[in-house]
């Protein structure tokens, strides 16, 4: 009787483990991929949704569309996942499984910071593009010689890219002044000097204001407060969108499962879970050491690779072997900067300008899995 193998979220980790289980297992499982939405986001282009260089359909592809007619598709809200009865309950009902791949992504950290969630824009899914679109869209309607101040929590590969974006568009359609936030000294992304200098260089020279080591105490409705004590600063904002980071979908915190910071999942070398291993987990969700003493980062490429490794976990654990430790292997940044503009860092290379952002096309495109 064929293995029934039940992926829990429809992004670059679950999706890219169901297409790899499907082609790997065949007839010996049955795979079930369940997401609440019935798209793939593709989240790397979200901000050009923002700007209106991207429609919805462009970043969001149909998972019926994509997933071969092996794979059956459950469109649910997963409810609660019973690791020892090995269910998993959704609004449309019990799922049992054999194997679990636990890939339900992440979700907005506020960090606790006062006021950040009843008032910063959230920005990671595609409602969050529409209605940070919306609202500037409102805003320069509304003013009339005046100034629309936007202000970005997070200085990371989202943050960089969404206000490089959002000053492009909003320079055509009224006066716009932008703030970017950092908690850290330095960008997040990219993490190499000199593609971090030339990134500050390019923020700065579109009057973008980069504010590094700069911590949020507050979020209020006409601006960040930011700095300890009597050092606290008002940064003025009509809006303020937060980029500052991500922790694991609240899902997992119902397990009976060791938690790392951010609320991800410890995972084996294999990707399994140590107390149940026929429970893989990867991408956003999973706390993987990398060889800092840290955890890999949330980030598409690491999830990628993660989904091909836990395909050939699960294709172990059906014939009854060991899965193969994963070995993470960086491919290096790349960061869209505007139109015709980028750097990025692949294989010791170091680009800047028009040939890091042909490159970063080029990755954009390959990474869609449906680009061919």
């Amino acid at each position: 009787m064929a293995a029934r193998v039940v992926v829990l979220g429809g992004g670059f980790g679950g999706l890219f483990t169901a297409l790899a289980a499907s082609r790997w297992l065949r007839d010996r499982a049955r795979v079930v991929l369940v997401d609440r939405n019935e798209f793939f986001l593709f989240t790397p282009l979200l901000y050009d949704v923002v700007t209106g260089r991207l429609s919805p359909h462009h970043v969001a592809r149909p998972l019926r569309r994509l997933l071969p007619r092996s794979v059956e598709f459950l469109q649910a809200e997963v409810d609660e996942v019973d690791l020892d009865r090995r269910t998993v309950r959704t609004n449309r009902g019990e799922l049992s499984y054999d194997f679990l791949v636990l890939a339900l992504g992440a979700v907005p950290n506020f960090y606790g910071i006062c006021g950040a969630q009843e008032h910063a824009l959230p920005f990671k899914g595609l409602g969050d593009a529409l209605h940070l679109r919306r609202r500037v869209l409102e805003h320069l309607a509304r003013q009339e010689r005046g100034v629309l101040r936007l202000a970005l929590v997070g200085a990371g590969c989202t943050g960089v890219e969404l206000s490089v974006g959002l000053h492009d568009w909003t320079r055509r359609l009224g006066r716009v002044r932008i703030a970017l936030l950092e908690a850290m000294p330095q960008l997040l992304c990219p993490r190499d000097p000199r593609l971090m200098r030339a990134t500050v260089e390019a923020l700065r020279s579109r009057d973008i204001e980069v504010r590094l080591g700069t911590s949020v105490g507050e979020v209020r409705e006409d601006g960040v407060v930011t700095g300890p004590g009597e050092a606290q600063e008002l940064v003025p904002a009509d809006l303020v969108v937060w980029t500052a980071g991500v922790q694991a979908n609240p899902l997992v915190r119902q397990l009976p499962v060791d938690l790392a910071p951010g609320g991800r999942v410890r995972v084996s070398p294999t990707l399994q879970l140590p107390s149940f291993p026929e429970v893989v987990a990867l991408g956003d969700l999973a706390a993987f050491p990398d060889p800092t003493g840290g955890f890999l980062p949330a980030t598409a490429q690491v999830a990628v690779q993660q989904a091909a490794a836990a395909a050939k976990a699960l294709r172990a654990l059906v014939d009854g072997r060991a899965p193969d430790p994963f070995r993470y292997r960086p491919k290096g940044e790349v960061l869209g900067l505007g139109r015709m503009g980028a750097v990025a860092e692949v294989f010791g290379l170091r680009l800047v300008g028009l040939p890091a952002w042909l490159l970063v096309s080029l990755v954009h495109l390959v990474r869609l899995p449906d680009w061919g």
